[in-house]
């Protein structure tokens, strides 16, 4: 034998599982035949498996694993990948430059999803690393991707506010120019010449259709350019928007929600900040809750008739004024706090496709009780705002004041539950305090108050709640209402009610 790779195979394979992981990827780099063992195998040992997979999602992967998956010849077929990154900040720069290289490789992306570590510290961070971030959502975009997320990086938010120094910037005009063009080539490739002569047509096949802004720094600069001009850029082919963050600052969201519009929006979800901070004021401290302004989240709904699914949390009280007339003409579902319900359906014109209505309870920090009274309004405008809604979802997480609600509304000769006819199916849901013993007994009277209620959905059961209390809670709404037809206490898991009757 002339050299190392003219061993026979068996006894190249028991050579390389004898080496670790970096001296595999440094073999596999010399030829193709050590390619051939070397990097199985460390993917193997990473638990990836190396065959026809076209999604991957990676959990704080060594970073010689990322550099094995950019070597390997079946990243060809992928088409989702997600990467968290844990809590050590100085891998987010080696690796977002890692990954720039893999998705490089790869002809298209159609799901990318990348979470930062909740727990993440700045101290470690590489100067530069928001550069290398942005350059890597960049690419992913430019590789067809259809569905963005971005999740997580809370802890990154002193750097973001400090770091201003080696902070880079970014030309949002110039940046959107050179979307904007590839936009058009992409666009280009994929209308027919006749669409294409009379104005063109959305193409939800080519293009960014959902985008999930869940992390605290895409609400900060750099990143805020960056996302705002993304959304403008791919405004003809968004469908889904999704903004769930925290301690963001109360003046970002007018910025937002005033320079983005996007015409065939049809899923928005807004998650206003519920952080609660100590502000000085005056020598002492107050508490500030930062919030989306109402009429900020107005405008912007004003301007995206075509949203059929809204939800909204957190956002200031509403004035008095009645919303304009013919807001969302095609919602169809709405979740969101109680008042800003009633002040959707306080108005002259009904909301027509309107089937679908969850009404949100709080949670205060100061751990002040709920107050579930609020539900009311909501209630008694249901069946004039929105007459045809058939499916109820009632959040009632805080435990206190629940059996009071509920014992009220049983006693109440007009309660507004008993005007909901065209309610089919109510959901209860969030809250394990649903089954106090105290809470359970009140729940069979209450459902009987709807008058055509046909199907349940409840909170899951608690571990130390026996099977025998399920299956007689079952029971006893089954005997207050007739007209049940199933009930479902575990998720996937109705219980026919027909059955238990015959």
């Amino acid at each position: 034998m002339r050299s190392l790779t003219h061993f026979p195979d068996e006894l190249l394979e028991n050579i390389v599982e004898q080496l670790e992981d970096e001296s595999l990827m440094q073999l596999s780099m010399t030829c193709r035949r050590f390619n051939f063992f070397a990097l199985p195998t460390v993917l193997a040992r990473a638990n990836i498996d190396d065959g026809n997979i076209t999604s991957l999602y990676l959990r704080d992967p060594p970073a010689h694993v990322v550099h094995a998956l950019r070597l390997a010849l079946f990243v060809q077929n992928l088409d989702s990948l997600g990467i968290c990154f844990g809590g050590r900040t100085n891998t987010i720069l080696p690796y977002a430059r890692e990954l720039c290289r893999l998705v490089s490789r790869l002809p298209s992306m159609k799901t990318f999803y990348m979470r930062f570590s909740h727990r993440v510290s700045p101290d470690a961070l590489h100067p530069g690393w928001q550069v290398e971030v942005i350059r890597l959502l960049d690419l992913v975009v430019q590789k067809s991707c259809v569905f963005l997320y971005v999740d997580g990086g809370d802890g990154l938010s002193n750097a973001l506010a400090t770091g201003s120094q080696s902070r880079p910037t970014i030309n949002p005009v110039g940046r959107v120019r050179r979307l904007l063009g590839h936009f058009r080539e992409t666009m280009k490739s994929v209308i027919p010449p006749k669409l294409a002569r009379l104005g063109g047509s959305r193409n939800h096949c080519h293009g960014l259709r959902e985008f999930q802004a869940r992390s605290f720094f895409l609400f900060h600069p750099p990143f805020i350019d960056w996302m705002i001009s993304t959304l403008q850029t791919n405004s003809q082919t968004l469908t889904a928007v999704s903004f769930e963050t925290h301690k963001t600052p109360a003046s970002i969201w007018p910025d937002i929600l005033s320079n983005v519009t996007l015409p065939f929006l049809s899923k928005f979800k807004l998650t206003g900040n519920l952080f609660i901070e100590r502000r000085k004021l005056f020598g002492g401290y107050i508490m500030e809750r930062r919030i989306v302004e109402f009429h900020d989240v107005l405008g912007f709904l004003a301007r995206h008739p075509s949203i059929v699914d809204l939800d909204l949390y957190a956002i200031t009280c509403p004035t008095n004024r009645c919303p304009p007339r013919g807001l969302l003409p095609a919602l169809q579902n709405l979740r969101a706090d109680p008042w800003l319900i009633s002040s959707f359906l306080n108005r002259k014109q009904p909301f027509t496709f309107l089937t679908s209505l969850k009404v949100v309870s709080e949670l205060y920090s100061d751990c002040r009780p709920f107050d579930y009274n609020t539900f009311d309004n909501a209630l008694y405008l249901l069946p004039g705002g929105a007459p045809h809604v058939t499916a109820l979802h009632i959040s009632c997480y805080p435990e206190v004041g629940i059996a009071e609600w509920l014992d009220k509304h049983i006693s109440q000769e007009n309660s507004p539950l008993a005007a909901l006819k065209g309610v089919t199916t109510l959901d209860l849901f969030q809250s394990w305090s649903m089954w106090r013993s105290d809470v359970r007994a009140l729940i069979p009277q209450f459902l009987a108050r709807f008058p055509q209620l046909q199907h349940l959905t409840y909170a899951s059961p608690p571990p130390d709640v026996e099977k025998a209390k399920q299956t007689s809670f079952i029971r006893e709404v089954m005997l207050a209402c007739p007209g049940m037809k199933t009930v479902t206490t575990e998720l996937g898991s109705p219980v026919n009610l027909d059955m238990l009757r015959n």
